[in-house]
């Protein structure tokens, strides 16, 4: 597998910060259907912290690459807000994680940019301890 291109990777990078914002705005409202501090509503703002922080992160790569970065929101966001139930909701996140992680998986190889390369290596794990807590908190009790 050949490594991205500039263009690719920019691509890439935008494509991934949409997603991420997407899955911010969601946890923003998906945190109203738990009781505010509550254990829940606590695992969900930990994540919606990693979203959020993993927004900047990627801008910050665009920027470094002489790059513009997209101000969309991605397509997960519309389909997230429809969803009726907490849980519910909770797991389509989990599967839109679950998503972004594979997306990560393919694109590690062909990154050769070291500092992008870090970037989503570091983003995998995040998403895969905020995919096991969002789980835990889905679970009926």
């Amino acid at each position: 597998m050949s490594a991205f291109t500039d263009s690719e990777l920019n691509d890439f990078l935008n494509r991934m910060l949409e997603a991420e914002r997407a899955g911010a705005r969601s946890l923003v409202a998906f945190m109203d259907d738990w009781p505010r501090h509550g254990t829940e509503w606590q695992t969900l703002r930990r994540v919606h912290e990693d979203e959020a922080h993993n927004c900047a992160l990627i801008g910050e790569q665009l920027k470094r690459r002489g790059r513009d970065y997209s101000h969309a929101t991605g397509e997960f966001y519309a389909k997230a807000v429809a969803i009726k139930g907490g849980r519910e909701r909770i797991g389509f996140l989990v599967r839109g994680l679950k998503w972004a992680i594979r997306e990560f998986e393919q694109a590690l190889p062909r990154i050769a940019d070291p500092e992008v390369k870090k970037l989503f290596a570091g983003m995998r794990e995040r998403h895969a301890r905020s995919a096991a807590a969002c789980e835990s908190v889905a679970l009926p009790q």
